[in-house]
């Protein structure tokens, strides 16, 4: 009798697990075309929407970001030696010493980038008018959108470009 039972078991299993769903929707069609992924706004853009600017702060904004770009071209070029530096050290089995001094030197331009990027927000900030400096959590996400934003060739486009 199981063995009666079982194949019809697993038939009636594979046709639910075949089912597409489409019972419920109303206006049909469509439901099984991939979408493609939003456009993801450019960073001036996105910093615009959480701080709710007007565009004369955009563009005040957009030239702080720039000339803070300009100051941190070559130390982007100089921070990407430094971890190559550190990984030949490591890879090639050189003392504590070497590989700690190459990290040193590596970590002194990191906290130089991070210089940077607080001074581009201390900017910023000076540019905000009180209500947009009341709302901290508009703030606290613009400080963490700044974190790492001049590590790319261009500040105001995406990672992925």
């Amino acid at each position: 009798m199981t063995l009666r039972i079982l194949p019809t078991f697993f038939l009636a299993a594979g046709l639910v697990m075949a089912q597409r769903g489409g019972g419920g929707k109303k206006g049909g069609g469509g439901g099984d075309m991939p979408m493609a992924p939003a456009a993801r706004p450019e960073p001036l853009d996105q910093l615009a929407q959480i701080l709710k600017l007007n565009k004369d702060q955009k563009k005040d904004i957009k030239g702080i970001m720039d000339e803070a770009q300009k100051e941190a071209t070559p130390l982007r070029d100089e921070m990407a030696k430094g971890r190559e530096q550190v990984a030949e050290a490591i890879e090639a089995g050189k003392s504590q010493d070497e590989i700690d001094k190459a990290v040193k030197a590596f970590s002194v331009q990191e906290a130089q980038m991070a210089r940077i990027e607080a001074n581009a927000f201390n900017k910023i900030l000076a540019g905000l008018d009180s209500d947009q400096k009341a709302n901290s959590q508009a703030l606290v996400g613009t400080f963490m959108f700044m974190n790492g934003i001049f590590r790319r060739k261009n500040w105001n486009s995406n990672p992925s470009e």
